[in-house]
C-alpha cells in the first residue's frame, strides 16, 4: 500500500477531496490539531499538515499509479484547475515513512495533541501520539503549544509542526 502525494491549488484541498469522492481513488487529507487562542477564545483547531496536497492510496507501482490517475484525471475537466498534473511521476511515502506518520494519526487521520512534563530540561511525553519518539522533537514552543518533530518524507528530512501541551515538573 502506498500513498501518493498530489498537489492541489492551496485552499481548494477539501473541494478536491469532496471531488474525489466519486472517483476509484481512496483520498484523504491528513491533519493535525493545534492549539488557537485568539483575544479571550481558547480552543483546539484542525490544521492541514500538508497544505496544498491530498493523499492517494493506492497498489499500483508507481508508473501505473500516474497512469491510471492521469487518464482518470484527463476525463474530469472540472477537476484539472485544481489539481497540478505530474507528467513523469506522483512521489509516494516509503513504506517506513507511511508507518510512522500513520502511527501519529488517529482513525480520522489526524494528528491529536500530546502532552508532556519538562524534567531538568529533558521533555517526558505522557499522552498522544508523540509518546516515544521525544527524540524526534527538535524544538519546543510552549507559547504556541507545538513541537518540531524531525521526519523523513520522500528522502528529505522536515520538521512537521504538531501540537504539544508541557508542563513544567513539580
Amino acid at each position: 500500500m502506498r500513498w501518493y502525494f498530489v498537489e492541489v491549488e492551496k485552499q481548494h484541498e477539501e473541494d478536491v477531496l469532496e471531488l474525489m469522492k466519486s472517483s476509484p481513488f481512496e483520498a484523504f487529507l491528513p491533519k493535525k490539531q493545534r492549539y488557537f487562542k485568539k483575544q479571550e477564545l481558547v480552543t483546539w483547531v484542525e490544521r492541514l499538515l500538508f497544505p496544498g496536497t491530498i493523499m492517494i492510496v493506492s497498489n499500483f507501482p508507481q508508473a501505473e499509479f500516474t497512469k491510471q490517475f492521469n487518464e482518470w484525471l484527463s476525463q474530469h475537466s472540472d477537476l484539472s484547475q485544481l489539481i497540478h498534473l505530474e507528467e513523469k511521476e506522483y512521489f509516494f511515502l516509503q513504506e517506513d515513512e507511511r508507518l510512522f506518520l500513520n502511527s501519529l494519526m488517529n482513525e480520522q487521520r489526524v494528528i491529536p495533541i500530546s502532552t508532556g512534563v519538562l524534567n531538568e530540561k529533558q521533555l517526558i511525553v505522557e499522552s498522544g501520539p508523540l509518546q516515544g519518539v521525544e527524540s524526534r522533537i527538535k524544538k519546543i514552543d510552549r507559547h504556541q503549544r507545538t513541537a518540531q518533530v524531525q521526519f523523513q518524507i520522500c528522502g528529505q528530512m522536515m520538521l512537521l509542526y504538531l501540537g504539544l501541551i508541557v508542563k513544567q515538573s513539580d
